[in-house]
């Protein structure tokens, strides 16, 4: 009789031991403490490590340009407000891809985000404690999985009904890594996770001294957190709303040729043939994308956007190329970017932020360009060219009007009239410029005005010539008037 009733013991035994089947709530209490969470208001922290520029590569799809990076931090979970600063030092060299390089001196950004930025506060729950508080005022849902052989429990929910977030729980109930996804113009709904390890205590809060985040498929941050201070003072005040509205001022620069500057910035040009037009420069956003494009209707009316001219794939300057394709537009871009284009760009979905091209999906044409490009009507001619050497991309175009000897160029040269982290110091030429002024020899180009992509207007290639030989004071320029 008492050895029938043995294996009925071991169970009753074994289920009193694990107690009831964990639902998401309960596994979030846990981790709230194990952490410490709910006694967390706010927290600073800082470290440094390696910050990778997203969207900034020196080849279409390849990993982003790295820069030393020390990097502070401070949330407030009440008022879901994050406050991050970080300073950028040069680490490739040779500079190879975007992100401002060279640089010459510290870089330093902040970036505020809060109730009234494009994700809500939703950023803060991309931090452990705040991903808990987050988590426990949603609607969880929880499964188990294996990553990389290891037993995880995944607490799923959704930001502002659109954005949904992942946390991997380990058997500590320690917080390992948290996935979203987010709206990107290029590369539609972009992956972001983030990888946290090597939790330590603060007074009765876990914080993780290791940081790794990546956007999309390459790494973006990887910090080595140093200091912890919990319920530090946050003295945080909300950031305005953004300013999305597009703004374009056109700038009659030649007969049919037009700089088109505003914001936000970078700036295109257009050029009138005969029988239809061409815009020059994606931008980067495609609000401002099609801003230019009404902007340019209404310039020369009746005549089509035949064509436009891709400069390169980085995020501020393609942005815009999915309209393009969706208003019918030819796109002229180096044969480098077939395969970026086509397969990722094209084809990735846009479900968070639908843009042109998903609501009018059009067959997609292209004229790669391998060496140089003309465009001809008969009586004007616009000579797109590729930058080897550049530096900035291994991908990169430019556009020349001879008749009018007139360069629109991107990102080698750039006139914003005030010192930046990128200027150099006097004496020193910056290699993007050279490379710049290397081709204009090579290519026998008689440049008399330079159309910079980023910048305030049309400027004389005087400003050029005396940055070659060290002279980097830039002079008054007074913008064209009229359209």
């Amino acid at each position: 009789m008492w050895k029938r009733w043995v294996p009925v013991l071991a169970l009753l035994a074994l289920c009193a031991g694990t107690g009831a089947p964990k639902d998401a709530k309960s596994v979030l209490d846990d981790v709230s403490k194990a952490i410490g969470a709910a006694s967390l208001n706010t927290i600073q922290y800082s470290g440094s490590g390696v910050y990778s520029q997203f969207g900034q590569s020196y080849l279409p799809n390849g990993p982003y340009p790295k820069f030393y990076a020390k990097y502070t931090r401070v949330v407030d979970y009440g008022k879901n407000i994050s406050r991050e600063e970080m300073v950028r030092t040069q680490f490739e060299n040779p500079p190879r891809g975007g992100g401002g390089q060279p640089l010459y001196r510290p870089a330093r950004g902040v970036t505020v985000t809060g109730e009234n930025s494009p994700w809500g506060g939703g950023a803060v729950a991309l931090t452990p404690h705040g991903w808990v508080k987050a988590a426990m005022a949603s609607n969880p849902t929880m499964k188990s999985m294996s990553v990389k052989g290891k037993q995880m429990t995944v607490i799923s929910f959704t930001v502002r009904d659109k954005y949904k977030v992942n946390g991997y729980v380990d058997s500590q109930n320690l917080l390992e890594k948290v996935e979203t996804w987010m709206p990107n113009p290029i590369l539609g709904d972009t992956l972001i996770e983030t990888d946290y390890s090597d939790y330590k205590d603060f007074s009765g809060v876990k914080f993780p001294m290791k940081i790794f985040q990546k956007d999309g498929v390459f790494p973006v941050l990887d910090l080595t957190v140093s200091d912890v201070q919990p319920n530090a003072p946050a003295n945080l005040e909300a950031p305005r709303a953004p300013q999305t509205a597009a703004h374009v001022e056109s700038q009659k620069i030649a007969d049919g040729v037009w700089y088109l500057a505003g914001t936000p910035d970078p700036n295109s040009m257009a050029v009138e043939f005969k029988d239809y037009v061409v815009i020059i420069e994606s931008s980067v956003t495609e609000a401002r994308a099609l801003a230019n494009m009404e902007e340019v209707k209404r310039l020369a009316p009746g005549k089509p956007i035949r064509y436009h001219v891709n400069s390169h794939h980085h995020s501020d300057h393609a942005a815009g190329l999915r309209a393009y394709v969706a208003e019918g537009s030819i796109v002229l871009t180096h044969e480098m970017n077939k395969k970026f284009y086509e397969q990722m760009v094209l084809k990735n979905p846009h479900t968070l932020e639908p843009d042109r091209f998903s609501q009018n999906p059009k067959p997609a044409k292209f004229i790669w360009v391998k060496d140089k490009y003309v465009l001809s009507d008969g009586d004007r001619s616009l000579e797109v060219y590729t930058v080897p050497g550049a530096g900035h991309t291994a991908n990169l175009l430019m556009s020349y009007l001879p008749k009018e000897k007139i360069l629109f160029i991107t990102d080698i040269f750039n006139q914003f009239g005030e010192p930046r982290p990128n200027d150099p110091p006097p004496g020193i030429v910056t290699p993007y410029y050279a490379a710049l002024g290397d081709n204009l020899k090579r290519l026998h180009l008689d440049v008399q005005q330079l159309a910079p992509s980023h910048g305030k207007a049309v400027v004389s290639v005087d400003l050029l010539n005396k940055a070659l030989e060290g002279v980097v004071k830039a002079p008054e320029v007074t913008p064209p008037s009229g359209n």
